[in-house]
């Protein structure tokens, strides 16, 4: 089976300088190109019309000015996290989010390729790669020589003789009939040797919203972690606005892994 080596699977973009950004102290005006690692992808499938489209997750990054001899990170600063397609992406922008602010924003309340809002707000973006870099590439490269690991026992002896653990983790909805299949790098792997019981505990995964309504499937993604110790079931707990709370009040809302949602499941794990 064709399993993602992500020591090795790279999201590359190039952007122009844009000259209306106005910031200060500003990014130097020569444009960038970017290689960032991937970290997780999902393929999704809808089988009745042949549909299939695969995503990937790239690692987060803070917010920068580019390429200044001084002051490099930007104040205030956010998170930037990614979902790219072959032609769209999702992008994130993280940081406080104030008292009664708007939520989960998409390009449709603001020009793509801008972040809305003020800075203590949380931003979600979806577009065309072409609207918004010069271009876009992905560089996958598969492990070679990847084995499915059978049951618990094989499991946990691959852990303990320390090989690598990528897992698969296949999602459906019966009213769409779509399928997801998640894969990602196990990073915390829990074992009991005598017992012959593991369970994962790793991230971050990219997990879809089957309720979701919008025609674009990137736009149904969160960012997660995901929890399991059977391979029929899992939980997954979501990056979402999270409210502070002290003396009863709310007092503001930071973006924090806080909704569990758990539902059935197929893992496989492979040992690379």
């Amino acid at each position: 089976m064709q399993v993602l080596d992500y020591d090795k699977s790279y999201m590359t973009w190039g952007v122009s300088s844009d000259p209306d950004d106005t910031r200060k102290p500003g990014h130097m005006p020569w444009g960038n190109e970017a290689r960032i690692m991937i970290e997780a992808r999902c393929e999704m499938f809808q089988e009745a019309s042949g549909r299939q489209e695969a995503f990937y997750l790239i690692a987060a990054c803070r917010t920068e000015w580019m390429y200044r001899d001084e002051i490099i990170f930007q104040d205030p600063n956010r998170e930037y996290r990614g979902i790219w397609s072959q032609d769209r992406y999702l992008g994130t922008g993280y940081g406080m989010v104030a008292e009664g602010a708007g939520l989960r924003k998409t390009a449709s309340d603001g020009p793509v390729g801008t972040i809305t809002g003020s800075d203590d707000y949380v931003a979600r973006q979806s577009g065309l790669n072409e609207k918004t870099c010069n271009y876009v590439r992905l560089t996958l490269r598969n492990h070679a020589a990847a084995r499915p690991l059978e049951d618990d026992d094989a499991i946990v002896r691959a852990t303990m003789d320390d090989e690598g653990l990528i897992a698969q983790t296949e999602l459906w909805d019966e009213a769409t009939g779509i399928r997801a299949v998640l894969e990602y790098p196990i990073r915390t792997m829990n074992f009991h040797s005598e017992r012959r019981r593991f369970q994962v505990d790793t991230g971050p995964v990219i997990v879809p919203d089957f309720t979701c309504k919008s025609e674009h499937w990137i736009e149904w993604f969160d960012v997660a972690h995901v929890g399991y110790n059977r391979l029929d079931r899992a939980e997954f707990i979501i990056l979402r606005p999270t409210p502070v709370v002290i003396d009863g009040s709310e007092v503001c809302r930071v973006h924090h892994f806080s909704q569990v949602r758990q539902c059935p499941t197929r893992h496989t794990l492979f040992s690379v």
